[in-house]
């Protein structure tokens, strides 16, 4: 097996590739230093990162993918089930939610008094899942594969280099983040779910035997995950010889080629919005500045929409985009424009780092951005990938349009 060996610059390069891809999901960028101080463990250690590609993959060997569902909950759910106090506690400012657990059960025993054999969650409670996982299937994975394009995907592949193991260079999203486990590509060519796992933070391990549908298993998923307080999380597993024509192949390293593309492009003083249309491949949607960010949580999920006023080649347009968890439609001057499953990322004017949906801070007013849109994943282009996902899955009667005929491509 060749693998290709990733320094500590190719794991920061994946992460800003993906805050971009991510299309404003995908969880929220890790400070810088949490960053190095993350990976700096693995590397001093003498582990790296490992990419391999999906033809690598024996067809008879196990790849572990992760699976959840994580987002908002309404308030009522949150009064109950108090997982983290905000998305910035979470997954920016170390937040320890291990001891923020055990001081909510310890407050919901006085309502809901706890059987002697109870169990309080422990630190690992995040590798239950893959635990039990292996315990079910009889052996250990070959290799891991991520879920989605995100900058958390970094965790994953410092996770796998702990334990020796390498990385696909893949996703089962389309180099994007996607809102639900059911939009993947995996859905599209039929592959199998069960055994899957579930671990909730707050010490549940649920097994999946038999599930009706992908749709079904999202469904049950973000159900669990709103009883925690807005998530959960666990592990599947895919056969080499099913995975290989159900993934989109070098995603993770297309993330990375992006972030370096715009590292470089800030270290020369060159515009980097250029960097990134040229190295994915994608199109200038907007520029202007942020007028208005309208966000809700429930269910499971974040929705609202983003506003935008044009600024020097769009002066005196506007811009819309709504979104559920990650970016999905788009409307310019009151007219639907790019849509899902063709990628809608907004990104600031002068970094070119990808925002967050997840971060109010980074939905100011008066922000300047620049919006790209990126061409989906050809599995997403076939008949049985946009009967999965188009805009009329949100509820929105909007004809798909393939982001390069507004562009006479």
């Amino acid at each position: 097996m060749t693998a290709t060996i990733l320094t500590k610059t190719d794991v920061s390069d994946f992460v800003i590739g993906a805050m971009v891809l991510a299309t404003g999901g995908g969880g929220i960028a890790p400070p810088a230093e949490r960053l190095d101080r993350v990976v700096s463990r693995i590397y001093d250690r003498g582990l790296r990162c490992k990419l391999i590609e999906p033809e690598a993959v024996p067809d008879d060997a196990l790849v572990f993918i992760p699976v959840g569902a994580g987002g908002g909950v309404s308030r009522e759910v949150r009064e109950k089930y108090l997982l983290f106090p905000s998305f910035e506690d979470l997954f920016v400012k170390g937040f320890d939610s291990l001891k923020w657990i055990e001081d909510q059960i310890r407050e919901m025993d006085r309502l809901y008094p706890l059987p002697s054999w109870a169990e309080m969650p422990t630190r690992e409670w995040g590798q239950a899942a893959e635990k039990r996982l292996i315990e079910i299937v009889g052996e250990e994975p070959f290799a891991y594969l991520l879920g989605e394009i995100g900058p958390m995907g970094y965790r994953l592949m410092c996770e796998a280099a702990a334990k020796g193991k390498p990385v696909v260079d893949a996703d089962t999203a389309g180099y994007r983040a996607v809102p639900e486990s059911s939009l993947s590509t995996l859905n599209i060519k039929d592959a199998p779910i069960v055994p899957a796992v579930l671990a909730t933070p707050w010490g549940d391990l649920l097994v999946y035997e038999k599930v009706l549908s992908w749709q079904r298993f999202e469904d049950i998923n973000r159900s669990i995950a709103v009883s925690c307080g807005g998530s959960v999380g666990g592990m599947m597993s895919l056969r080499g010889n099913v995975l290989k024509g159900a993934v989109t192949p070098k995603t993770v390293s297309k993330s990375i080629e992006i972030g370096k593309a715009i590292r470089q492009a800030g270290d020369r003083g060159d515009d980097p919005v250029e960097a990134v249309i040229k190295t994915s491949g994608g199109f200038k949607l907007f520029e202007g500045e942020i007028a208005a960010f309208l966000r809700d949580e429930k269910g499971g999920f974040i929705w609202g929409e983003s506003r935008f006023n044009g600024r020097g080649e769009f002066a005196n347009h506007t811009f819309k985009v709504w979104f559920k968890n990650e970016n999905q439609i788009s409307w310019k001057d009151g007219e639907p424009y790019v849509t899902c499953p063709d990628l809608i990322c907004i990104v600031d004017a002068k970094t070119r780092l990808g925002l967050s949906n997840f971060w109010l801070k980074d939905f100011e007013v008066g922000r300047a951005v620049a919006i790209l849109g990126i061409r989906s994943a050809e599995l997403w282009r076939t008949d049985k990938g946009l009967r999965i996902y188009n805009p009329r899955r949100f509820g929105f009667e909007i004809q798909y349009v393939p982001i390069e005929k507004f562009f006479g491509c």
